[in-house]
């Protein structure tokens, strides 16, 4: 099917797919939709299984084509940094793991709320944008402006700014989908992520255009509430009945809430809670999610996951004592119920040849094993000085290492 054919299906928000998906009817429910007969036959496919230890979702796919989300992109200028971004939305589906496991559900990028409203709703509220989740606020005029000093202006704005911060980043939309008896593929879920601020940037402008930009750390229990009413508020948006003639109301709708990280951060942010809302009824109650991660080597790391600082560290003084050249080593870990679940090393390297990556490779391949325990996946990608990829590792659960060295 051509890209515009697939950009009307899209507008329509794939109702029914001539008898191939009845998109917006939950599984075993009996009460079908009927089929749309202005929309074309679309073939509707799998990304077959492949296996890995995060036991990814498979993707659908409308005529051979992945179908991006009608927000895309939103995220790209709003979240402070790209490490942020991804881990919301490669935790996203581990959330949804919970829920929808991957054996029985498909991956689909959200198809129901539009960029532009998406955009409105991550924006402050204000008498012409009244969805706004980020609170109103009453900043000065130019005529209030007149006959203050700069410095006046400053301490009035920034008092007003800092009372009632934006605090709502993103918002990224999910679907799963089951396929039912009759080979149909249905939205069997919909999953909703929040991305919190963790530093306020605002700027006060002066009635001659120029401004002045400020930071102002959010305090994350605050955010963490403003989060779960926005979500509410998200719930009911979703489920009214003039949204798809109330279709929403029959599918399981689950939140998470993503607490970023400072921009400067070297770290990712993490969930910090989800919840689920049944069909027809509300949020049932938060769960907090015990998430972190942690920078080898850093002071927080030593403090507070001291046994794997100090294998980490081991492993580096092997890393750099292997070349007489300077070898950077820097390890991102993620944990889970205060559980180390997967360790990331970067390591950078001035080389003459590919015969010396070959040999360090291997060698912390070799180390890795000995360093840590079986249980636990290692990713270490080994970059030159200017920022090219060399080799990658990566050592599974209970696996051996596979090594993989760039041409």
């Amino acid at each position: 099917m051509a890209l515009k054919k697939l950009g009307l299906l899209m507008l329509t928000i794939l109702l029914v797919l001539s008898g191939c998906l009845p998109i917006l009817q939950p599984p075993n429910d009996n009460n079908s939709i009927e089929d749309d007969p202005t929309v074309e036959d679309v073939d509707v496919g799998v990304i077959p299984s492949i296996s890995s230890p995060e036991d990814y979702y498979r993707s659908i796919l409308y005529d051979g084509t992945y179908p991006h989300g009608e927000a895309r992109g939103v995220g790209t200028g709003q979240l402070a940094n790209r490490i942020d971004l991804d881990q919301f939305e490669l935790g996203l589906t581990r959330i949804a793991q919970e829920f929808f496991p991957s054996e029985r559900y498909f991956f689909r990028e959200g198809q129901f709320l539009r960029q532009a409203e998406v955009e409105s709703w991550i924006s402050r509220e204000t008498e012409n944008n009244p969805n706004g989740l980020n609170p109103s606020i009453d900043r000065l005029s130019n005529n209030e402006m007149e006959g203050m000093s700069e410095d006046e202006i400053v301490q009035v704005s920034r008092g007003r700014e800092e009372e009632d911060p934006s605090y709502l980043s993103h918002l990224l939309e999910h679907n799963y989908l089951v396929e039912s008896s009759e080979g149909k593929y249905e939205v069997g879920g919909i999953v909703i992520g929040l991305s919190l601020k963790d530093t306020f940037r605002y700027r006060v402008t002066f009635p001659d255009g120029r401004f002045h930009v400020f930071s102002h750390e959010l305090n994350h229990e605050e955010v963490l509430e403003q989060g779960k009413e926005a979500a509410e508020k998200v719930l009911q948006r979703l489920r009214s009945d003039g949204r798809e003639d109330g279709a929403f109301n029959q599918i399981p709708i689950v939140f998470a809430l993503f607490q970023e990280q400072p921009p400067q951060s070297a770290i990712p942010g993490n969930f910090v809670a989800h919840a689920k809302a049944e069909p027809n009824g509300g949020l049932s109650g938060w769960q907090t999610i015990n998430e972190q991660y942690y920078l080898f080597p850093s002071t927080e790391a030593n403090r507070d996951v001291r046994g794997d600082a100090d294998a980490f560290n081991l492993l580096r003084e092997d890393i750099q004592d292997f070349f007489s050249t300077y070898v950077g080593v820097v390890g991102r870990a993620f944990y889970n119920n205060e559980n180390l679940q997967e360790l990331t090393i970067d390591v950078s390297l001035q080389y003459q040849g590919k015969t010396e990556i070959i040999a360090i490779s291997q060698f912390i391949a070799s180390r890795i094993t000995q360093r840590f325990p079986e249980s636990l996946k290692v990713n270490v990608y080994l970059e030159s000085a200017s920022g090219k990829q060399e080799a990658m590792i990566i050592r599974s659960p209970n696996s051996e290492p596979e090594l993989h060295i760039n041409q």
